[in-house]
């Protein structure tokens, strides 16, 4: 479960990127956060995954308060996906997934130390998870959504509570993204997880998230299930009443 309560980040230049907003997401469930600015979005997941500490409020993550004590506990419980971040190329798929998992234990040139046993099998069981067991060895050989799948797999291999998902909505083509929206639809079910996505556009919702959460200057003016927001007021925000 993560909570939250009331919860603010300024922006810098004056005013609210988020202002007392209340919410909760579960384990098993997929929400998908919209906003037509950037900044917004990524604040509340910011919030979630302790790259901020909230000026006003308090987040709580696994009944954990995110604080600056507290953050490198919270990266444990929450993994952050960069499903467009391009994989080294000329390394194996299983490098590239123990080297997102040991993110602190790696220099420039790769790994610091050779990976045991263990964390190479839980990287193979990882890569397993989200379709990646085949054949395929370099990571040159990877379009653009099993490079997604391969991010994923980094982040599955901390063995986290939740994901947090960035711009779910762009850089790919319509089937390219619908993979990957199934993709992580299908782990929130499975496996349990906390699915948090961010994107522009409601649109993206669709025959994806559980629940919809929708920002404006800062406030949140939806909560609720995707096919409830085209008959709330807050729609026109978003060009869709």
């Amino acid at each position: 479960m993560i909570e939250l309560l009331g919860v603010g980040a300024p922006r810098e230049d004056g005013g609210w990127r988020l202002h007392r907003v209340c919410a909760s997401f579960r384990r098993g469930e997929v929400t998908l956060v919209v906003s037509h600015l950037p900044e917004e979005r990524d604040a509340l997941l910011d919030a979630v995954a302790a790259r901020i500490v909230p000026e006003e409020g308090r987040v709580w993550v696994d009944r954990v308060p995110v604080s600056r004590d507290t953050a490198r506990r919270i990266r444990g419980l929450v993994a952050e996906v960069d499903v467009h971040a391009p994989a080294v190329a000329h390394r194996s798929l299983l490098w590239n997934v123990l080297v997102s998992g040991n993110s602190g234990q790696r220099t420039i040139q790769g790994l610091l130390r050779l990976p045991r046993k263990t964390e190479r099998e839980a990287a193979r069981r990882a890569l397993e998870r989200v379709g990646l067991g085949g054949e395929i060895e370099l990571a040159a050989a990877l379009g653009r959504v099993d490079q997604a799948r391969l991010a994923i797999a980094g982040a599955l291999v901390r063995k986290p509570e939740a994901l947090a998902v960035r711009e779910i909505d762009t850089g790919f083509d319509d089937a390219e993204g619908a993979a990957v929206r199934g993709l992580l639809q299908s782990l929130a079910r499975r496996e349990r997880l906390a699915v948090l996505a961010s994107a522009a556009s409601p649109a993206a919702a669709r025959g994806f998230a559980d629940r919809l959460v929708a920002i404006a200057d800062g406030l949140l003016v939806f909560d609720g299930q995707p096919a409830d927001f085209s008959d709330d007021r807050a729609a026109w925000r978003f060009g869709i009443a």
